[in-house]
């Protein structure tokens, strides 16, 4: 996969909400980027009192998350073309190499491959091989979550660990098998979704994005209510900052309009 440069920008996936003079900040984000945002959250964490994000992501939850994942089986496999498994398991290779591990004589088997889907459930293999081949550094939730912390804001989780474990393991496997079974148009997507990202275009990305293992009805329609409901009384004291993936975004603000709220799109 292409590598990007480790560099700061401008953050254009920030909404400004507001109703009777209060305003607060609601921020699309990407979960894995290759950019970081640490400028520009700070400037919007720092004034407010409250960071809103989608679901605990302190290290004890981050782990269990992990550990829930690799406690299940899957049939990707049986399920892929070998043509995909082997576009798969060369980009990780690639990956590997770059860190320095090197085969005298390289498997015949797809052994990466194996290594990441072997024992665990279908979506934490496909997240591993995605985040493995993108090789991006950064989680714009993340870094919004650390920068929270350490200047001690209240942080309000707005699902529950259990909630969010069962929005993953809802993720039909077709989709999922349809995704490893595009790897080979990673390197555009991942191009066109950064530009997209970076122009804040939130039509255009959300199209790109539209057969994206997350972008079901499972996933994101039901979810968008529940988040809505825990950021409207936070937001009506004008003095939030809210941290929801950037496919959430056209349901909350509906939400957020429906109720006579003003929305606008800003740039942090």
């Amino acid at each position: 996969m292409m590598r990007w440069p480790w560099a700061e920008r401008p953050l254009r996936m920030v909404w400004r909400v507001a109703r009777d003079g209060r305003c607060s900040h609601l921020v699309g984000t990407a979960h894995f980027f290759p950019y970081s945002f640490r400028r520009p959250l700070t400037r919007l964490i720092r004034p407010v009192s409250v960071v809103l994000t989608e679901g605990p992501l302190d290290a004890a939850s981050s782990e269990r998350i992990a550990a829930y994942g690799r406690s299940g089986t899957n049939d990707l496999t049986s399920r892929l073309s070998q043509g995909a498994i082997w576009r798969i398991e060369k980009a990780l290779r690639r990956r590997a190499d770059q860190r320095g591990e090197t085969w005298l004589i390289p498997p015949s088997n797809p052994i990466y491959f194996e290594t990441y889907t072997s024992g665990v459930r279908p979506w934490a293999a496909f997240f591993s091989i995605w985040a493995a081949c993108l090789d991006w550094p950064h989680s714009m939730d993340a870094e919004g979550y650390d920068i929270a912390t350490r200047q001690r804001k209240r942080v309000i989780a707005m699902e529950s660990l259990e909630e969010q474990l069962a929005v993953l393991d809802a993720i039909p496997v077709e989709r999922i098998v349809r995704q490893l079974d595009d790897a080979a148009g990673w390197d555009d997507y991942a191009r066109d979704y950064v530009r997209l990202f970076m122009d804040g275009d939130l039509e255009g990305i959300i199209a790109l994005t539209s057969r994206f293992v997350t972008r079901g009805p499972v996933v994101i329609g039901v979810r968008d209510q529940r988040m809505f409901e825990v950021m409207r009384p936070v937001f009506d004291a004008g003095d939030a900052v809210a941290f929801v993936g950037f496919p959430h975004v056209p349901g909350v603000t509906h939400l957020f309009r429906e109720a006579g709220y003003t929305v606008e799109q800003v740039t942090a």
